[in-house]
């Protein structure tokens, strides 16, 4: 089940309110306010998902999951101006349930391999998804908090006060979660050759 029809799609074009704007327009059920924010902010929210959790067909069905949790949570914004952060704070909750089961998966063998989904999508380039897929399970050998929070600092490209406010946690505890997971997942590059290799050369090609 689709949160957002076509129709609204459409309708999302003939308005463009600031983020107050659109908290006061969901609170007043105005029809055109959830495809408003599902445009403007589900890109991020895909983005933000799979790059914690990897690619995989249920991104699109969490990426939901998360905008239902945001329109029963929504009265309990305090600041209108502060709509996205509140999205990617709830977006973490999901993420952080979603890396629970996977965890309790593993641990009562209820996936069917335990192994990483095939890439859909992606460059052909066999290399570049074994390297994708290493990436991955060196992430999968952090804590939640660390890969929560080196993500959002490394790959989102997030400020470490963006880092603490989408977590909910103080500066310093930000700090502490993004040291840890960077040492852990250099450690774990620095022992892997063909990561090494790799990393290596993809930065030759960025400066050829």
């Amino acid at each position: 089940m689709r949160l957002v029809t076509e129709r609204d799609r459409r309708a999302v074009a003939l308005r463009q309110p600031t983020d107050a704007e659109l908290v006061g327009a969901l609170r007043a059920d105005d029809p055109a306010a959830p495809a408003i924010l599902w445009e403007r902010c589900s890109p991020a929210v895909g983005r933000l998902l799979g790059k914690v959790l990897g690619p995989g067909l249920e991104i699109e069905d969490l990426t939901q999951e998360v905008f239902l949790r945001v329109f029963v949570r929504l009265p309990s914004l305090r600041d209108p101006s502060a709509l996205k952060p509140f999205v990617l704070s709830v977006a973490t909750n999901v993420m952080k349930w979603e890396l629970r089961r996977r965890w309790v998966s593993r641990r009562v063998r209820l996936s069917i391999s335990g192994r990483l989904p095939e890439v859909a999508g992606t460059s052909n380039d066999a290399e570049a998804r074994q390297a994708l897929r290493r990436c991955y399970q060196i992430f999968d050998s952090l804590t939640n908090k660390e890969r929560l929070a080196f993500v959002l600092r490394h790959l989102e490209g997030m400020t470490i006060d963006e880092v603490a406010a989408t977590l909910a946690v103080s500066v310093s505890t930000a700090k502490r979660w993004v040291g840890s997971g960077a040492s852990k997942v250099a450690d774990r590059v620095s022992r892997d050759p063909d990561l090494r290799s790799f990393f290596a050369k993809a930065r030759e090609e960025r400066h050829s």
